[in-house]
């Protein structure tokens, strides 16, 4: 593994472990304050969906907090089970889910019921060459970005740091471009890529803190083609 992505996983690792020993029970704080995001993350190669909630104290910046009795959450009547490593909740579903209903109840016995919705992305039949040097337009199969959502494309080829990361948040956006320089980087020969799209939308029922859904496609990772 190359220790670029060795270095990624690391720092993150390292983010939510220090993330998960900061967290407090929800008990201890106000429960109006209680700042709350759903997730549902769809990944294709692993065919499998995760639902996914957290919770923070204040803002999504805030710390993280562990739900005590009796307060829970349920994706469509399931109960999620906290994960301690990462200080969120987690279950896991068997193939594609697209969208489904969180219920949270704190402590105080407030219920807030909330829907997060996953859009599909795809990549083309047939992928155009990459030339080294060159700018390189990606067109996606699926709907053009509205407001709230972005598109991540992930490359990578086989020797070390050339890999790439390209980014897409404008709304009505139907494609994704890397630059030059980007694709400069590129080693020439098969290639690898995969892309995700995260679809945020506001929680229709939430605290005064705040609280968002969010939907997650990432794709299978395929061959690219990159050229001198």
């Amino acid at each position: 593994m190359k220790k670029a992505l060795l270095i990624i996983i690391f720092t993150i690792a390292s983010v939510y472990f220090f993330s998960s020993c900061e967290r407090e029970s929800s008990s201890d704080v106000n429960q109006d304050r209680i700042y709350a995001l759903y997730e549902v993350v769809y990944n294709q190669t692993q065919d499998i969906s995760y639902a996914r909630a957290s919770f923070f104290f204040g803002s999504i910046t805030g710390t993280k907090l562990e739900l005590a009795d009796p307060s829970y959450v349920k994706f469509n009547d399931t109960p999620l089970g906290f994960k301690e490593a990462l200080a969120y909740y987690e279950t896991q579903i068997a193939g594609y889910t697209n969208t489904g209903n969180f219920t949270w109840e704190d402590t105080e016995g407030n219920v807030f019921v909330n829907t997060a919705t996953v859009k599909e992305i795809a990549f083309p039949a047939v992928l155009d060459t990459i030339v080294k040097g060159q700018s390189y337009e990606l067109t996606w199969v699926g709907d053009s970005l509205t407001s709230g959502e972005s598109v991540y494309a992930y490359v990578d080829g086989t020797a070390e740091s050339d890999e790439i990361n390209v980014y897409q948040n404008t709304q009505y956006a139907t494609s994704l471009v890397m630059t030059a320089v980007q694709t400069d980087k590129l080693t020439a020969g098969t290639n690898t890529i995969f892309m995700r799209r995260r679809h945020e939308t506001d929680a229709q029922q939430k605290t005064s803190a705040g609280a968002d859904c969010a939907g997650v496609y990432e794709t299978l990772t395929v061959n690219i083609e990159v050229k001198e």
